[in-house]
């Protein structure tokens, strides 16, 4: 007859091991993908009262990742807020301002995700120009 006794503890640490690989391999690769996953990112565009429109481009590695149109029909507030979804990284952000006369006025800015609170861009100087 034979004692299996032996190979129970044996086989016991082997399990253990395993888990305790694939539980740290698990949280490793959830961590990377926890770096990939789209997060919100609130923006705020600040603009003179000359401006009407704002159309807003969100282009990573020269694609446009996301855009957004505001209008100022009813709305006198000199703030436009948006909620956008984006992956980590570097993006460039094209905004055309149109006033209610005259030729638009075009800015592109940097923002990085993920930030931290609010990003605000103040537009009033470029409002005031035209190009």
């Amino acid at each position: 007859m034979k004692d299996y006794r032996s190979n129970i503890g044996s086989l016991s640490t082997r399990r253990r091991m395993a888990i305790l690989v694939a539980v740290i391999g698990a949280a490793f690769v959830g961590s990377r993908l926890a770096m990939m996953w789209p997060r919100n990112v609130e923006v705020t565009y600040e603009v003179g009262p000359a401006v009407e429109e704002l159309d807003v481009d969100y282009v990573q590695d020269g694609e446009a990742a996301a855009s957004v149109r505001f209008d100022r029909v009813g709305q006198k507030a000199p703030v436009f807020r948006h909620m956008v979804r984006l992956q980590p990284g570097e993006y460039q952000i094209h905004i055309t301002l149109y006033g209610q006369s005259g030729p638009a006025a075009e800015e592109v800015r940097r923002l990085s995700v993920p930030s931290r609170g609010i990003t605000r861009f103040d537009l009033r100087e470029a409002t005031g120009r035209s190009e």
